[in-house]
């Protein structure tokens, strides 16, 4: 369960892209994936500026016990709070890893804890810097109706196996979706048009190896092809 003091900072992912179209020029997001060995990061501009994001170097995560607790340590810490500095960051897009039928579990949990350490003992999320959680796998689960009925509660999700490993059976993989693709999956929802010219643009070198060659060289091309052919 998250704290009352991390939920301060968490909003929608509609304000995080806000905030980026108005400090288009001078602000960036880090898209954070926090797995069980690492932190992965990517930092992106506005998708109006055309520039590619940067996958940075990942974070091996290590513990440190801080009064009794289990926390994040000092270096992932200050590293985190450089890029911010550094780069300008006014808004965290954080992988929401779900399980594949909608529900939170231990994953989620990891990511919660990792987040609360961060309020905790740095400065790294602010009022003015405030994260958002994001399902890139846009899991629909089912909600109670008024009465709390659901009918998942009573699925049957009994295989024909008989050892369960549940690391596999509930939850999507994490290297499905890492740092860039969070920030990809994410910038494709909030700019469809902008982020759709900046696939076309990444695609237009390779599709005009040949445009500085008209049709009638290619034709020129192909009628000294067939008289080769037909002097051998």
């Amino acid at each position: 369960m998250a704290s009352k003091h991390l939920t301060s900072f968490l909003t929608t992912p509609h304000r995080i892209a806000s905030s980026l179209d108005w400090k288009k020029l001078t602000g960036s997001v880090l898209s954070m994936d926090i797995s069980n060995k690492r932190i992965g990061l990517c930092l992106s501009f506005h998708p109006a500026l055309g520039e590619s994001p940067i996958q940075l170097e990942d974070i091996p995560l290590h513990l440190s016990t801080h009064n009794g607790k289990r926390t994040l340590s000092s270096h992932i810490i200050q590293s985190l709070q450089q890029v911010a500095q550094e780069h300008k960051v006014c808004g965290v897009v954080v992988a929401w890893p779900l399980q594949r039928d909608g529900r939170m579990g231990a994953p989620c949990g990891k990511v919660l804890h990792a987040l609360d350490s961060l309020v905790e003992h740095s400065a790294f999320l602010t009022p003015n810097r405030p994260f958002c959680l994001w399902d890139g796998s846009h899991v629909q689960a089912e909600l109670p109706d008024s009465w709390g009925r659901c009918s998942a509660y009573g699925k049957d999700y009994t295989l024909n196996q008989e050892q369960h490993v549940a690391s596999q059976e509930h939850y999507v993989p994490a290297t499905n979706m890492v740092a860039s693709d969070i920030w990809n999956d994410f910038c494709r929802t909030h700019w469809p048009e902008l982020y759709q010219r900046e696939q076309e643009q990444q695609r237009k070198p390779s599709e005009s190896l040949y445009s500085d060659y008209d049709d009638e060289y290619f034709e020129e091309y192909m009628e000294d092809d067939a008289r080769l052919v037909a002097l051998v």
